[in-house]
């Protein structure tokens, strides 16, 4: 009975803390002036100004205490109330903080996919002031940076294959310039993806399971689909990545080619509808001596392989499912070398 009545009490507290919430926010939003994006607010703090005080209430009583399940449930509701208010009123607040407050408190509890998509919502609200000022990004606050720059860490620590293979020097420096290159699309999956694979990792090596297998395999995937995206976006192309790489290492290019003859040579073997076919192609792959070849043609192997006929039972390609990891990030870090992105 007391455990009882102390998780009544809980619900309780938050019920109250979310009901003053609420209160003061439509106190505030009735006092607001309509968020015109054409024509934004001088002052970058006034578009917040409705809602700081329904901010401060969580951050004093539930963020500061690190309750983030809890600050969801609060800023779910807020953000439920603020669009009941502009639909009934008609009118526009500007929800950047709600989106991005709410985006965090879901990205520190693990849930990357509906985390980022509300940092990115963040990121469309108050695109009329970072499009003419780029550090008021939402991707420059701390509030993101610190889920990125973790994220980065980790692809450090698998740029060593590139390093020892080119000589290279890989450093939070080059990373940093690497992400900030891509376009948004391409760096929000980039970046989740590589999230989610680490993640993964973790969950696998504690307990193997074919659930798991298949969400880091899919990472992978994506990790090589946001690529592609980043190259056309970047170089104004279409098609899919052969034809891409055919066009930005043509010989007009003037970009480093010596790998190409290899990866067109060995190219049919990116080409598997089978699990056991896609394992004899990655073995013969791992073995060409060219590496940019090796890693581009992994890449390729990867984002054309239909996950629908993939066996999370075989071993082999979850034996070296780091390994690809790694050699797909050295194809990224060569694209940024090479200028493609």
């Amino acid at each position: 009975m007391t455990i009882v009545k102390a998780a009544q009490g809980i619900q309780n507290s938050l019920n109250l803390i979310v009901q003053n919430g609420v209160a003061q926010l439509i106190q505030d939003m009735g006092k607001a002036r309509r968020f015109d994006p054409e024509n934004p607010f001088t002052n970058y703090d006034e578009k917040n100004e409705y809602f700081n005080i329904a901010n401060d209430i969580c951050r004093i009583s539930l963020w500061d205490s690190k309750l983030y399940d809890l600050c969801e449930r609060y800023y779910a509701t807020l953000l439920q109330e603020i669009k009941r208010y502009e639909m009934s009123k008609s009118t526009n607040l500007n929800k950047g903080m709600v989106y991005a407050n709410l985006g965090v408190t879901q990205a520190a509890q693990g849930k990357i996919d509906e985390g980022f998509a509300n940092i990115l919502k963040a990121h469309i609200e108050d695109e009329p002031y970072h499009k003419t000022d780029p550090a008021r990004s939402v991707f420059t606050l701390e509030l993101y940076t610190q889920f990125e720059d973790k994220i980065k860490i980790y692809i450090l620590h698998h740029s060593m294959l590139y390093q020892k293979e080119e000589s290279a020097r890989v450093d939070k420096v080059f990373v940093d310039g690497l992400v900030a290159s891509l376009d948004t699309d391409s760096r929000l999956l980039f970046v989740t993806q590589v999230e989610k694979i680490r993640r993964n990792l973790e969950i696998l090596s504690d307990k193997d399971n074919r659930f798991t297998r298949l969400q880091i395999f899919l990472s992978l995937q994506d990790i090589c689909l946001s690529v592609e995206n980043s190259l056309k976006v970047k170089n104004g192309l279409t098609d899919t990545l052969k034809p891409i790489l055919d066009k930005l290492f043509s010989k007009k290019s003037g970009r480093p080619k010596a790998w190409k003859p290899a990866f067109d040579n060995k190219y049919p073997l990116t080409k598997a509808d089978k699990s056991l076919k896609l394992q004899k192609n990655l073995n013969s792959i791992l073995s060409i001596s060219d590496s940019k070849a090796r890693r581009l043609l992994i890449c390729c192997a990867v984002r054309n392989f239909s996950a629908h006929n993939l066996d999370v039972g075989n071993d082999y390609i979850f034996r070296i499912i780091e390994q690809i990891l790694d050699n797909i990030l050295s194809c990224i870090f060569f694209f940024r070398e090479a200028g493609c992105i």
